[in-house]
């Protein structure tokens, strides 16, 4: 600053403003040049800030939105048919990020609780063997590890068992014969 203008300004006055310019100073460089000419024209870093967290968080309502369409995503969870455990708990791990990330975070045995519960029927016998156990202890990588272990051995057995069992017959489709061909007459 001049010292002529420096003059003006009281030394709070003087650090605010050296403050701003240095934060706004971070936003820049923290941006692409797409985010820059949404907030180029911002006086003050606050009024940048501001700007940038509608753009990426939107508004509360928008939040709240969020909010409520992840929590539903959390409760509807469900392993999808011929899912492996590693592709079900990526899905889960990225619903339970986004929920921490909106402040809503879910602790560990619940998390091991939802699992257990989300799992099909075929998986019933280690499911309920897992039951038996403290699950508030259970870590939910625990879960994950053993879950994996219980699908190598124990499921791909199982799914190999069925394959084999099933029996498949050739259907065929018997035209039916118009009489007259029968007596050797002719076809209208």
């Amino acid at each position: 600053m001049n010292s002529a203008i420096q003059d003006d300004y009281t030394d709070e006055q003087a650090d605010v403003i050296t403050v701003n310019a240095k934060a706004k100073n971070l936003l820049y460089n923290a941006i692409s040049r797409e985010e820059y000419e949404k907030i180029s024209r911002c006086e003050t870093a606050k009024e940048m800030w501001d700007k940038l967290e509608v753009t990426f968080e939107g508004t509360n309502k928008v939040k709240e939105t969020r909010i409520n369409l992840l929590v539903r995503g959390y409760e509807l969870f469900q392993m999808k048919d011929g899912e492996s455990v590693e592709e079900m708990f990526s899905r889960f791990s990225k619903i339970l990020g986004d929920l921490k990330s909106f402040g809503r975070p879910i602790w560990s045995g619940e998390q091991v609780r939802k699992i257990l519960k989300s799992l099909p029927t075929i998986w019933q016998p280690k499911v309920i063997a897992l039951e038996c156990q403290d699950l508030d202890k259970m870590s939910y990588n625990e879960l994950r590890g053993d879950l994996i272990a219980f699908e190598k051995t124990h499921l791909d057995r199982q799914i190999q068992q069925e394959k084999k069992n099933i029996v498949a017959f050739k259907a065929t489709v018997a035209k039916p014969k118009n009489e007259k061909e029968e007596e050797g007459g002719e076809q209208d």
